[in-house]
């Protein structure tokens, strides 16, 4: 009796109903005698798909449709097949022409570098922009606040040698910084 191996492995992918060459110069009898072990082992593959199929309306409709355990273990395979979609967009590229593959390419790799060089120009103008504000506007922001800070010393030397009211020139901003009025 041939195996479910043996009968795999010499299988021309023809259906059973087809007629081969080899089969046609077979004489009646070595035919039914090859259909009796071709239906033997079937059904020893049959067999063999629900002892180990986990899905027994998978396995019953499989070997209701002829479907050998090979197939069945093969769909089993199939889907624990764990593809990333990089893998699967990778996958596609050969559906393509190569030029356009190629030129596809290129477009991606010319893009990227563009992206880096313009990275690359904005580093360097933030760099010169920033250091050059520095050199130039921070003496002046220094002397600026040199000015403030001796001018407030100015104040509060004047107030504490003339008084409150003193210290400011001009008009007073609050009222209650004014002197009292001469009394007659």
């Amino acid at each position: 009796m041939a195996t479910l191996i043996e009968l795999t492995d010499q299988d021309s992918g023809l259906g059973s109903n087809e007629a081969t060459p080899e089969s046609q110069n077979l004489s009646p009898t070595t035919q039914e005698k090859a259909a009796k072990v071709v239906g033997e082992a079937v059904e020893a593959a049959a067999a063999q798909v629900e002892a180990a199929a986990p899905d027994k309306d998978k396995a019953d409709g499989a070997v209701a449709s002829g479907v050998l355990a090979k197939d069945v273990l093969e769909e089993d395979d199939d889907e624990d097949v764990d593809e990333s979609l990089l893998e699967r967009i990778w996958g596609l590229t050969e559906m393509f022409p190569e030029r356009l593959r190629s030129t596809s390419a290129n477009t991606v790799s010319s893009s990227i570098n563009l992206v880096k060089g313009s990275y690359e120009l904005a580093r360097q103008v933030v760099w010169v922009a920033v250091s050059t504000s520095v050199i130039l506007f921070a003496p002046v922001m220094f002397e600026l606040e040199r000015l403030n800070v001796e001018e407030m010393m100015k104040q509060d030397r004047n107030r504490l040698v003339l008084g409150p009211g003193s210290a400011m020139s001009g008009s007073p901003a609050a009222p209650g910084l004014m002197p009292p009025p001469p009394t007659r």
